[in-house]
Parts: C-alpha cells; structure tokens; sequence
C-alpha cells in the first residue's frame, strides 16, 4: 500500500513531527515551511501544490528514508499559522518583562508568541499567568 504525505507549509521547518507518524500504521504527514518557504516566497518563486509535493517526497526519502512515491497526496499552505521566533528574542522577551516590572504595569505575556508554541507550552504560559495575577499557586 502507498504512503500518504500531506504537506503543510507555514511555521514549522523540518520533518521533526513526522517522524514518528512514519513509524506509525497511519500515513505520514511532512511539515515544511518557516525559513524554507520563506526563502522561497523572496525568490519570487511561484509556490505550486507540485513543488510542495515534490519537496515533500523528496525530504520524506531523505530524512525518513520513505523511497516509494505516495499513491495519493494532499497539499495544504497555511501561511503564518505557527509563531515562528526571530533572533534575539528571548532577549527582547527579557527586556519587556523588565519594563513591565520596572513601571509596575498590570500586564501579563501568555500564549504562543512568547515561550513556546506547542499546546503544552500554551496550558503552561496561561498557567504561570493566572499565578503571576493571583499571587499564589491553584490549590490542586
């Protein structure tokens, strides 16, 4: 039976995600995007469900070792959809909380754009949040 991949192009650069999924029964899924799609978009180069599809297999092979061609595939773009950090910014982050602190501003940072953007990261950043302005930890 042929393998599925399904390419979705936006924040997240690499296989990382799918490699697991290729060990799995059900069908891989190949993420590309971030800097990749980025260089891309600046080279002018017109971004096709072909070339998707064709980047996808090709990196499927190279880092998953999965040489047989797809018997189907779906491409999906999803542009800007994961937050994707620039240089310096935990230090940008660093100085804000600083200013925060500093003139006493009754402002929290929660949520992806800040210390991470798996789900995980998201529950724990509103967490910390939700600590910072009550003052104490949940009683659990």
């Amino acid at each position: 039976m042929g393998r599925t991949v399904v390419v979705l192009g936006g924040g997240i650069s690499g296989l990382a995600a799918s490699y697991h999924l290729s060990r799995a029964p059900c069908p891989p899924k190949v993420m590309l995007g971030g800097s990749w799609l980025q260089t891309l978009e600046a080279s002018g180069c017109v971004l096709s469900q072909e070339l998707f599809q064709q980047r996808a297999q090709e990196a499927a092979a190279t880092q998953l070792g999965l040489k047989e061609l797809p018997s189907h595939c779906l491409v999906h773009l999803h542009k800007n959809c994961i937050p994707q950090y620039t240089l310096g910014h935990w230090q940008k982050l660093e100085s804000a909380r600083q200013f925060l602190a500093t003139h006493r501003l009754p402002l929290t940072l929660a949520g992806a754009s800040y210390e991470g953007v798996a789900v995980n990261d998201c529950i724990e950043s509103g967490r910390q949040a939700a600590v910072s302005v009550m003052g104490t930890e949940p009683n659990s």
